[in-house]
């Protein structure tokens, strides 16, 4: 803008500017609504600090020893690098001496230890809040609420004939006996093992001199024979009883020829 010729006029005469009208930046919208009052003036609605939202003795409780630790740990953070300053620019100058140091790192320790404290105090106050917290949450269920499976009703037992027990085996010491009976209808076997020899012995091996009846002088059954079963464990013992044999109890000494003892009795019962 240029100045007019003629300025030696009087300066009550001279075109002036006219003072502004408002000196702070106008903050409304292109619509002219009224601009929205500061974040913080919403939140912090109270003189105390506090979110105007929180009314919880426990949040500010825990919200202020939070906030507390956070200006502790700045704190000792400007501190200690303050203190390594002026240590580095006393170093430097050659003004730093080498006593000092136990008094730094006393200094510098007790801080820290302090933080600590404090870092503890605040962690057994956030718990107990915690702990004020789920007091409701660890109440038990109304009556009702739980479901509970109805109870299952018993199992028929099965009416299916029971199976017999299979015979247990024959000790290590004994040999097992399966016993046939022929020549007598009505016969019944009462032995069922021998003692096994001391030394290994063929099936052909043992013998039986014969089957006594006890208490008479009937003849002897001498028909015995022993071979290996067919399993490959124990003997088979087949006795043919002489037909016109009286009833009674016969009984006869078994023998190997592997040892002079007898391994036991053959023990059959005509009825």
């Amino acid at each position: 803008m240029t100045t007019p010729e003629n300025s030696d006029q009087p300066a009550d005469q001279r075109v002036t500017r006219p003072e502004p009208a408002r000196t702070a930046p106008l903050r409304k919208g292109a619509t002219g609504a009224p601009a929205q009052p500061p974040h913080d003036a919403a939140t912090h609605a109270h003189g105390d600090g506090h979110p105007a939202g929180v009314r919880d003795p426990d949040v500010l409780k825990v919200n202020e020893a939070v906030a507390s630790t956070v200006r502790s740990a700045y704190d000792v953070l400007s501190e200690t690098v303050a203190q390594g300053r002026k240590a580095a620019e006393q170093f430097r100058v050659g003004a730093y001496n080498v006593r000092d140091v136990p008094e730094d790192v006393r200094h510098m320790a007790g801080n820290l230890l302090g933080l600590a404290r404090q870092l503890s105090s605040a962690t057994f106050d956030i718990c107990e809040a915690l702990l004020r917290q789920t007091d409701g949450a660890m109440t038990p269920p109304p009556p009702g609420t739980t479901h509970v499976p109805p109870f299952q009703p018993p199992k028929a037992e099965s009416t299916a004939p029971k199976a017999a027990p299979a015979a247990a085996p024959a000790p290590a010491n004994e040999i097992e006996l399966t016993m046939r009976i022929e020549g007598h209808d009505s016969a019944l076997a009462h032995s069922h093992t021998l003692a096994r020899p001391a030394t290994p012995t063929a099936a052909h091996q043992f013998a039986c001199d014969g089957l006594t009846l006890r208490g008479g002088t009937a003849p002897a059954i001498t028909g015995v024979a022993f071979d290996p079963h067919h399993s490959g464990q124990g003997l088979v013992v087949t006795i043919t009883v002489p037909p016109g044999r009286p009833a009674g109890v016969y009984v006869g000494a078994v023998y190997c020829a592997t040892q002079p003892l007898p391994l036991g009795q053959l023990v059959i019962e005509l009825t």
